[in-house]
């Protein structure tokens, strides 16, 4: 179920901001999802994106674009694509996003915030939809289970910043 999630927020980061980051590499947590993609010919050394989960001291700057929407239970977490890499199309689970916040049947809001303007190869796909040419500050999202993927064809990282959380009420 994709919503129609876009909009600007104002830029506090810089590259140099970005540049100080350090990164876990990691696949998605759906382990059949990745045999699968193996299976059908990607390389699992291709899959990884790095991520700078909250618990791993995200920075302030990151941490205040929260308070841009208006959710409840958020997390943050940068992503780092390195160049050649990608993370096929997938839906989230939200297994420890749910366990630690108690949720059961509230609709789920994924939102990427792009932390640098577009370069040639970098891509995001929604329920279909390539976004790509954004700008540093722009972003989009969805709901719950809506399919996407992550694609960096180009030559230089791609950085983006995922917020996770539900409506307030």
């Amino acid at each position: 179920m994709t919503m129609d999630l876009y909009g600007k927020i104002e830029v506090t980061w810089t590259r140099e901001d970005l540049a100080k980051l350090t990164f876990v590499e990691a696949l998605h947590k759906d382990k059949t999802l990745n045999d699968t993609y193996v299976s059908a010919g990607h390389s699992i050394d291709m899959m990884s994106i790095g991520l700078l989960q909250e618990h791993m001291i995200v920075p302030d700057w990151a941490l205040k674009i929260k308070d841009h929407f208006n959710l409840s239970k958020t997390t943050a977490t940068i992503h780092r694509v390195r160049p050649g890499h990608y993370l096929p199309i997938h839906s989230d689970l939200y297994g420890t996003y749910k366990n630690i916040n108690s949720i059961t049947g509230e609709d789920i809001y994924r939102i990427i915030v792009f932390l640098e303007d577009w370069q040639p190869g970098h891509m995001l796909d929604i329920d279909g939809k390539i976004y790509n040419s954004w700008q540093a500050g722009d972003y989009v999202g969805w709901m719950n289970d809506t399919p996407h993927a992550a694609y960096n064809l180009g030559i230089t990282d791609r950085f983006t910043l995922q917020i996770t959380g539900i409506i307030c009420r």
